[in-house]
């Protein structure tokens, strides 16, 4: 499997606001968009806010999406997973699962997104992701 490009960096934090104010204030970030636990359900069912920081996004959440879907135990506030653009995650999957590689959350469509979760073998998530409509 060959990444498109790096996409984000995903924290837990305590208080999204407050975390949002410091990036912005220190590191001339940009609010991108927010997003409401109470219109979602699910992985998706969580407060975030989604932030450009240099060429990059950091999505600052209240808790993770697959904390949310009830795939993971809670998670402590602090760094949660990294994310990589592919052209194709259904095939990315096939080759990782070919390889060992056992997925925390199997490829799922989220609006113009797919996606799907691992972890290294140190334990670091990672999250795929396909643009589905470019």
């Amino acid at each position: 499997m060959e990444p498109e490009s790096f996409f984000h960096v995903a924290l837990k934090v305590e208080d999204i606001d407050e975390c949002a104010t410091f990036y912005r204030e220190h590191f001339d970030a940009e609010l991108l968009e927010r997003g409401d636990a109470d219109s979602g359900a699910g992985a998706t069912a969580v407060n975030y806010a989604a932030l450009e920081v240099a060429d990059k996004r950091v999505y600052l959440f209240d808790r993770a999406p697959y904390e949310a879907a009830g795939l993971s135990s809670e998670i402590p506030p602090g760094f949660l997973h990294f994310g990589f653009v592919v052209d194709d995650i259904d095939q990315a999957h096939q080759e990782l699962t070919a390889a060992g590689i056992d997925f925390i959350m199997e490829p799922s469509v989220f609006g113009d997104l797919k996606i799907a979760f691992f972890a290294d073998p140190a334990g670091v998530r990672i999250e795929l992701l396909e643009h589905r409509h470019r």
